[in-house]
């Protein structure tokens, strides 16, 4: 691992704003508003999915149902590698899901990679630990 998991600073079920998220883990990196996040010092990796998104957003199709996430990794797969790896890499995959663009998302959890398809970008599932 590298780091303690962010897990153990969340609740289940609890509304974060990436604001929020950045004072509770005293984030400055921006890169904290793409959809996949590595936050320093702690031994996780944050997907933000937000099913309904923004109009000047890429249409990526993302379905949480149930136990299992249907996620579109990013176009150019820059961090494919880093989510099919995780548990080999010792880092937990937290998702944060939202509906619409203007909520905040709902802290779902602890993920797991279970396979992907296709590129560019990869149809991933990953199911609810």
């Amino acid at each position: 691992m590298r780091g303690k998991p962010a897990s153990e600073a969340l609740t289940v079920g609890e509304l974060y704003s990436r604001k929020s998220l950045a004072k509770l883990f005293n984030i400055t990196d921006a890169t904290l508003n793409n959809g996949v996040f590595r936050p320093k010092g702690h031994s996780s990796i944050w997907l933000f999915v937000t099913k309904n998104k923004a109009s000047n957003r890429t249409p990526y199709k993302d379905q949480l149902a149930g136990d299992v996430l249907h996620w579109q990794g990013q176009k150019a797969g820059r961090s494919d590698q880093m989510i099919i790896e995780h548990k080999k890499r010792g880092f937990e995959l937290l998702v944060f899901y939202r509906t619409e663009a203007d909520e905040p998302f709902r802290y779902e959890g602890l993920f797991e990679y279970v396979d992907h398809e296709g590129g560019q970008p990869t149809e991933f599932k990953l199911i609810r630990v």
